[in-house]
């Protein structure tokens, strides 16, 4: 039982030394983390119908005087207005809680959950000094190899894109829907935005590694340079 314990010990201990390694990586996890959270816990902290049946625009902020009602706390008051700033904040396509839309809309919300995923996957990674290296690196050897055949490059170009295909199609789609006559749903918004989210934090994380794992690896090829002789002859 000890040993089994110990074991246990020693895993997580190597899990939080390869999560502190780039601390730029580890404070964007929290980050993320705290502002999905937020997401959730906001619409709980103001009465049921405080922020309903709502519609606007994205990148502005429409519901301002909303916001400065006695009926937002500061807490509420910062997220719902973050959120605002990147999302339409239509009630239709968003998830609630607490009688309350959330602060961004569904797949936005799921681009965020599973982005934070998707950067913890990137901790977990073996780190390289390019980003594209590094995606490589998230995947079983096997699939390794074969990236190395068809160029890291272009699968990394590859695992973006069919990371957010599936947001593009719906999206897309959606977008011209006075054509296509076509609304999605707030499962296949959430459902499109895990593929999304994991590859954008994979990305994302690999890319921050990148800096680290450069500056490593430039700092190594400095401590091993032959220092010149000052010796005259």
């Amino acid at each position: 039982m000890g040993a089994v314990v110990l074991g246990e010990v020693t895993a997580l201990r190597l899990v939080w030394e390869q999560m502190k390694w780039s601390r730029a990586l580890l404070i964007l996890l929290g980050l993320t983390i705290f502002w999905t959270a937020s997401l959730f816990i906001a619409p709980l902290t103001i009465a049921p119908n405080t922020f309903a049946f709502t519609l606007g625009g994205a990148n502005v902020v429409d519901h301002w005087n909303l916001y400065q009602g006695a009926a937002f706390n500061w807490y509420a008051k910062v997220i719902y207005t973050v959120g605002d700033a990147q999302c339409h904040q239509l009630w239709y396509r968003s998830l609630w809680i607490n009688g309350n839309q959330f602060p961004i809309d569904a797949r936005m919300t799921s681009l965020y959950i599973f982005g934070a995923f998707g950067l913890f996957w990137a901790m977990m990674t073996q780190p390289a000094a390019s980003a594209s290296r590094g995606i490589a690196n998230a995947f079983p050897p096997r699939i390794q190899r074969w990236a190395e055949k068809v160029g890291v490059e272009k699968f990394a170009v590859l695992v973006v894109f069919l990371g957010i295909l599936p947001v593009g199609i719906d999206g897309f789609t959606q977008l011209f829907q006075a054509v296509t006559q076509y609304e999605s749903t707030n499962a296949v918004r959430i459902l499109t935005g895990v593929p999304g989210g994991l590859v954008a934090g994979l990305l994302l994380g690999m890319m921050v590694k990148a800096i680290k794992q450069f500056d490593v690896e430039y700092r190594s090829m400095r401590f091993r340079a032959p220092v010149p002789s000052l010796d005259k002859e």
